[in-house]
This record gives structure tokens, C-alpha cells and sequence, in this order.
């Protein structure tokens, strides 16, 4: 089955996207990005774009990207050898994100896609009536919980505090100290994945699955949907950004909204995406790559970064502001695009790709 380019297109945006929201995580997971006592400009501005484009938007598109993987695979090989392949090809990436998780990056979302996947997984013959019925139910079951955990009042680190050293000290030693944190926070993960981010991602999951059979993928939105879509995006997404820049505090309430105007973005960039392929083929050659080997990149992100914050340049996070983490992920980005283009010229698949197929398929 040839592969569907539009989709290789979109993962290979999400790929990109995915890491202007890990970054400051990359450097200390426990903290992500620890404001100055007076924030610069740029810090609020970026904070702005962030609400209206890039946090919760490009975790949903892998989430609806990654439903139709699985459709599409159902498809191929019919129900009874799908199952059997779906459920090898899921534990196999359960192993990836454990592992990940415990020795590269805690903030792995490998083994939450893996979960959740193999709770929906039987589900993927179901009417579309039942699809979204349990997406709606899923999705609903999950953001509750965040937003209800979300509401536990937390007061903000800042870069002067004793607590902030204290915890970059213990991130910026040996590799043993690393780890153990590392083993630490991949537990605390996975009981909060069971809590509430599973129930989320298996939401998605399904809609996802549910849009493809309804042959979104193909036809994008229509312009009342688009519009409703652009409205709800514009007004949760205003409300997020006025939190962010004046109440530090409630940093955990605003990823909680963002996770649902996230995932209403995510269908415009899947919008925007169908229409311009139609039209601009050039977005084949840039993202498309990416989009082949995402896996690889989003690995490669974790390891490139690990050794960067904590070996190469320690110091980085004393005195960055959003915005040099931003010019980091932009350059970066370009490497990627630039790596995924010429490796494809050379093999067929990424490294990673390659051994998770391997792994999954062996009899």
C-alpha cells in the first residue's frame, strides 16, 4: 500500500513541533522553563505564540496522526492479523518509550501512546458511531482529571531561588544521579498516564481513526467547520495567553486548556495541510522526510538535547530566555529537515523505524 504523502507531511511538521514544546523540558525535566523574577519581552510574546500555536497542537496531531497508523494498518492485513500485529507492533513501542523514558527523557510520549493504543486497538473495526461516541467519552474522562488536578494551587521556582540550584545541581551531575531521577519521574509518569494522559490520548486516538474513515484526511474541513474551529481556537486560546503572561501560578491550568484548543488546532494545521498539498507539491520534499522517520528524529531530539543541557553547555539555562531556546529548536529543525532528506536518499526507512518493524514483525 503506497503511502499516503499528506500524512508524511503533517508528521513531519508534528516531529518538528513537537520539539519547540519539549525544549525547555529537555534541559530540566522536573522544572521545564524557569522564569526570571521580571520576565523579558520576548518571554511574554513567546508565551503568546505558544498559547495560540504550539503547545497541545502538536501532541494532538501525533495523537490523531498515530490513530490513523492504525487504521490504516487494520486495513491492510483485516482484522484477526491486524490484532495480533497491532498488539506486538504496541508492546514493542511500550519497550521504546520505556526505555527512552528511563535512560534519554523523562518526557517521553512514547509509552502513553503505547497504553492508550492498546486500550483502543480492538475498537478500530467499530461503527463511526461508536468511534466517536468513545473518543467524546475518553477525551471527556481525561481532561476532567487534568483539569481537576490542575486546579491544586503551586507556587512558581524562579532562577534566583535556592530550590532552582538545588535542582539543576542534582540534573547537571554524574549520569547515576541522572538516572536515578530519571527511573524516579518515569514511575511518577506512568501512574499519571493511568490517572488521566491516557484517557486523552485514546480519545484522540480514536477520533483519529474515526476522521480517516470519514475521509477527513483527504477533504479537511468544511468553512463552517473551519470557522466554528478558528473561533473556539481564538477565544480559549486568548483566555490562555492572558493566564500565562499575568499568573505564573497557574502554569498547570494552562496546559489543561491547551489541551483542548490544542486539539481543535490540530485539525486546522491538518486543514491547512490537505489544502496546500494540493497545491505547493515543494511541502513533499521538505517535511515529508521528516514525516518517514519521525520516530528517529524524536529520539534523536532527546539525545542531542540530553547531551547539550547537561555535558556541552551546562551553563545555557542560568541565562537563556524563550527566545534562545527558540533560535536552538529552529536550528535544529533545519538540520533535521535537511538530515531525514538525504538519509531517504540512502535507505529506505529510519534506524529506529527500521528496528521497531523488525521487532514488531518477528515471528
Amino acid at each position: 500500500m503506497p503511502r499516503i504523502k499528506t500524512l508524511d507531511v503533517m508528521r513531519g511538521f508534528a516531529v518538528l513541533g513537537i520539539l519547540f514544546m519539549n525544549i525547555y523540558y529537555h534541559s530540566v525535566f522536573e522544572l521545564g522553563y524557569v522564569p526570571l523574577q521580571v520576565a523579558p519581552l520576548s518571554d511574554n510574546v513567546i508565551e503568546v505564540i505558544n498559547a495560540f500555536f504550539i503547545d497541545g497542537r502538536f501532541r494532538a496531531l501525533f495523537c490523531l496522526l498515530f490513530g490513523v497508523g492504525l487504521a490504516i494498518l487494520y486495513d491492510k492485513h483485516g482484522q484477526d492479523d491486524a490484532f495480533t500485529l497491532l498488539k506486538s507492533r504496541l508492546n514493542w513501542l511500550l519497550i521504546f518509550g520505556f526505555i527512552h523514558s528511563v535512560f534519554i527523557f523523562s518526557g517521553d510520549i512514547l509509552v502513553n501512546y503505547a497504553l492508550a493504543g492498546l486500550i483502543v486497538y480492538r475498537e478500530i473495526g467499530s461503527s463511526q458511531e461508536v468511534l466517536l461516541k468513545k473518543a467524546k467519552t475518553y477525551f471527556a474522562i481525561g481532561f476532567s482529571l487534568i483539569l481537576l488536578f490542575a486546579l491544586i494551587p503551586s507556587e512558581p521556582i524562579y532562577r534566583d531561588s535556592d530550590e532552582y540550584f538545588e535542582i539543576i545541581n542534582t540534573w547537571q551531575s554524574g549520569y547515576g544521579e541522572q538516572l536515578i531521577q530519571q527511573i524516579v519521574f518515569t514511575i511518577i509518569m506512568f501512574v499519571f498516564s493511568w490517572v488521566c494522559f491516557i484517557w486523552i490520548t485514546a480519545g484522540i486516538v480514536l477520533f483519529g481513526i474515526y476522521l480517516y474513515r470519514a475521509d477527513f484526511f483527504n477533504t479537511g474541513l468544511s468553512t463552517k467547520q473551519l470557522l466554528a474551529s478558528l473561533l473556539v481556537v481564538i477565544t480559549i486560546s486568548s483566555i490562555d495567553a492572558l493566564l500565562r503572561v499575568n499568573y505564573v501560578h497557574l502554569v498547570e491550568l494552562t496546559m489543561s486548556i491547551a489541551t483542548f484548543s490544542g486539539l481543535v488546532c490540530a485539525l486546522m494545521y491538518c486543514h491547512v495541510f490537505i489544502k496546500l498539498n494540493e497545491k505547493l507539491t515543494v511541502l513533499n520534499s521538505i517535511f515529508a522526510p521528516a514525516g518517514r522517520m519521525a520516530f528517529t528524529l524524536y529520539i534523536l531530539q532527546s539525545i542531542v538535547f540530553a547531551l547539550f543541557f547537561r555535558y556541552f553547555l551546562p551553563e545555557f539555562v542560568h541565562s537563556a530566555t524563550r527566545l534562545d531556546y527558540i533560535y536552538l529548536c529552529l536550528m535544529f529543525s533545519v538540520f533535521q529537515l535537511v538530515f531525514a532528506f538525504f538519509y531517504l536518499k540512502l535507505f529506505k526507512s529510519g534506524p529506529i523505524e527500521w528496528l521497531w518493524r523488525k521487532a514488531y514483525s518477528a515471528k
